[in-house]
């Protein structure tokens, strides 16, 4: 995978902890939402030296191709980060899957900025990465989390239970999955 890509509205990059008051900036943006849906965070989590920290580790993670995160940026505002997208828990053969995770700051929701992410890099980790499946979960209730994830071809699997500890204790999820039939019927993971 590359570390910068343009879509038709969309820078998408990779970050080191150069850009932590960056990332810190765009937390802090969307923290009151992100909260609702995501696991607890550390209270040192919304800190400059954490930021930089674990970004020189997602940085450091992409480069051994373990762990992959985008950063959004509208080309109209380029130092402003809007979102992420990223792909994390690879699982090497027989399983050629990893999971997606994604964030979109509540003022640039239902512009499309999602829809164009996902679709563009789920399509570039088939092509690059030899990945033939990728799973993602979201809350029963997160109606646009859904929409985003059929909108973009994937499909709903099942409800994993008692999946994923958020602040108020382990909830379900929905699991969906996008499947690269392509790498199945070609036999392209193996090559």
């Amino acid at each position: 995978m590359k570390f910068i890509y343009t879509t038709d509205r969309l820078c998408l990059r990779t970050l080191d902890e150069r850009s932590a008051d960056k990332i810190l900036e765009f937390y802090n943006a969307g923290r009151d939402v992100f909260s609702r849906v995501e696991s607890e965070k550390p209270s040192s989590f919304y800190t400059l030296s954490y930021q930089a920290t674990l970004a020189s580790m997602e940085f450091k993670a992409f480069l051994d191709g373990t762990y992959m995160r985008y950063y959004l940026f509208d080309i109209t505002e380029p130092d402003t980060i809007i979102g992420t997208v990223s792909f994390s828990y690879f699982m090497p053969m027989p399983y050629y899957s990893c999971i997606i995770g994604y964030k979109l700051l509540p003022g640039c929701c239902k512009k499309g900025y999602a829809t164009e992410a996902v679709s563009f890099l789920t399509g570039c980790l088939f092509k690059e990465h030899k990945v033939h499946r990728i799973e993602a979960f979201c809350l029963p209730d997160n109606t646009p989390s859904i929409n985003l994830l059929l909108r973009t071809g994937f499909e709903f699997e099942s409800v994993a239970k008692s999946a994923i500890r958020l602040k108020d204790g382990f909830t379900d999820h929905r699991r969906y999955v996008l499947i690269d039939y392509d790498s199945y019927a070609s036999n392209t993971l193996y090559q």
